[in-house]
């Protein structure tokens, strides 16, 4: 569930750590237990439903979720359109690096199975590796959560 504000297809969110309310709520099952923690979550349908949210002291929206698709980089000898890779982060601590968010992208864990959805373009680093910009989607989440 979302707070009407955010209702809106194609809103996207990050599902983070939960509060003492949320944890009490008996909407918890159907609301945060189906969401995994730090997963980018992307709204595809909006339902008709509204339930009193006492976080937000508000109304929210039963919603329906997929996993976001994630732009990031990995190494180009893997970068191939519809082949499936274990993501695994680009060891770098140039944080000023313009591709540094890519390298470290929020959404992936190492060891994720995904389907890399698009290829974008070759990346210039810094450090000399040879990288790749490409969309991802995390193949374990291919089902659609209502929550």
């Amino acid at each position: 569930m979302v707070s009407k504000n955010n209702a809106k297809l194609g809103y996207r969110f990050i599902r983070q750590g939960s509060s003492e309310e949320c944890l009490r709520c008996s909407f918890k099952h159907i609301c945060i237990d189906k969401l995994e923690e730090g997963r980018i979550y992307q709204i595809v349908n909006i339902r008709k439903n509204e339930h009193y949210c006492k976080l937000i002291n508000d109304k929210v929206k039963v919603v329906e979720v997929i996993e976001s698709n994630i732009k990031c980089t990995v190494p180009t000898r893997i970068a191939f359109e519809g082949s499936i890779i274990t993501y695994n982060r680009i060891t770098c601590d140039e944080i000023k690096c313009i591709n540094f968010t890519e390298c470290n992208p929020i959404g992936l864990k190492d060891g994720d199975k995904c389907k890399l959805v698009r290829k974008l373009g070759k990346v210039n680093c810094n450090k000399g590796k040879s990288l790749t910009a490409v969309v991802l989607f995390r193949i374990s989440s291919f089902n659609v959560k209502q929550f």
